[in-house]
């Protein structure tokens, strides 16, 4: 719903202005008490005031009448998959500016400010040079420090400090990026095993069996999640390396993580081979990319999209409860895209170029790629 909060709004900048009711009238050539019926929100002032004041306060005057025009959040969520669709076949700045659009016309609206952050994260990579991609990220922090000071809703608020953090990562800024996480550095009970447990003596036992089984994917899906970091960290020592991506690899395929989402399982290829390649064993990073290559295979029909599985088969009807995004944040296009280009393009996988079964794993990623 559109709200016109001319009145309080006044009232604020004068304020923030320093400036009386009686010496605001008198710039404008009215009455004192006309302006205190207007923050009052007895009367509006004439429209013909309204370039004025918004020039006087240094505002816009949608800022001014505090015009705030509000999206839901599956509009907002519907305009995410739309626009990362376009970032996938239309020029990039034709996207940025529409999203730029967005971002003016719905200011206070910050879930979708929020979402518009993501896109940009998402999709700097697009931007074309590496400044490029650094300006994207910049705006990305922008906007996310917008929604982190304003938006009154805390888990959105800690989302966009999260994010904000990761663009900092993303920019090769650690202290910038620990200043805020370390802020965020909560010890706090998961709230899923909680209502487990409520639910359980309120007796509904399909509702406990449905956050049980989210708890545990996030649980999961946050521990799969270490693996790349494991792997980097202990890259000096083969031995540990080669048993954490044994462990990792088993976890997976224990809970069938290919079944519900294989995208991390990507990643967690991906960076194993790139560390082999640095411990000088092709031979063990040709092993892992061929798995890669068959991953990519045997998803080639398949959308980027969070499904149950036999062992999770609650899991979307959780995913449901809490309202939460079930596909990726990137079109299928583009993470295709880099599925099948990352093995040529990545200079990690330089020392492997020479070898027929690199050459074959390219030429089958290639293979895939024409299927989508």
């Amino acid at each position: 719903m559109d709200i016109i909060n001319i009145g309080r709004i006044i009232s604020e900048k004068r304020k923030a202005k320093g400036i009386t009711q009686e010496e605001l009238a008198n710039y404008l050539g009215i009455s004192k008490p006309a302006v205190s019926k207007w923050e009052s929100g007895q009367s509006y002032p004439d429209i013909l005031f309204l370039p004025v004041l918004a020039s006087y306060f240094n505002s816009s005057v949608d800022e001014l009448i505090g015009y705030e025009p509000m999206m839901s959040k599956e509009e907002v969520r519907k305009l995410y998959r739309r626009l990362a669709e376009d970032f996938s076949k239309k020029s990039f700045e034709e996207v940025y500016e529409e999203c730029e659009g967005y971002l003016k016309k719905y200011f206070s609206c910050w879930y979708l400010q929020y979402r518009i952050g993501l896109l940009y994260l998402n999709h700097c990579a697009l931007a074309g040079t590496p400044e490029k991609t650094q300006e994207i990220l910049d705006r990305a922090v922008d906007i996310f420090l917008v929604v982190e000071r304003s938006c009154e809703e805390v888990s959105l608020a800690k989302q966009a400090m999260q994010m904000k953090a990761y663009c900092y990562i993303c920019q090769q800024k650690p202290a910038e990026a620990i200043e805020v996480l370390e802020s965020l550095n909560e010890s706090i009970i998961q709230t899923e095993s909680l209502l487990v447990k409520a639910y359980q003596l309120k007796g509904d036992r399909d509702k406990a069996m449905e956050y049980l089984q989210g708890s545990a994917v996030n649980c999961l899906n946050i521990l799969l999640g270490c693996s790349t970091d494991f792997f980097q960290l202990y890259a000096d020592d083969p031995e540990r390396m080669d048993k954490y991506y044994e462990i990792f690899i088993k976890l997976a395929d224990i809970f069938e993580v290919e079944q519900m989402s294989p995208g991390g399982l990507y990643s967690i290829y991906l960076t194993a081979a790139a560390i082999y390649v640095l411990q000088d064993r092709k031979e063990k990073a040709l092993e892992v990319l061929e798995k890669y290559a068959d991953l990519a295979k045997r998803n080639a029909v398949k959308e980027f999209e969070i499904h149950g599985n036999q062992i999770f088969d609650r899991l979307e009807s959780y995913l449901k409860t809490i309202d939460i995004e079930t596909v990726a944040p990137r079109s299928s296009e583009v993470i295709w895209r880099d599925i099948k280009n990352i093995l040529s393009e990545n200079p990690a996988f330089k020392p492997l170029e020479g070898e027929p079964r690199f050459q074959m794993i390219v030429r089958s990623l290639k293979e895939v790629w024409k299927q989508k």
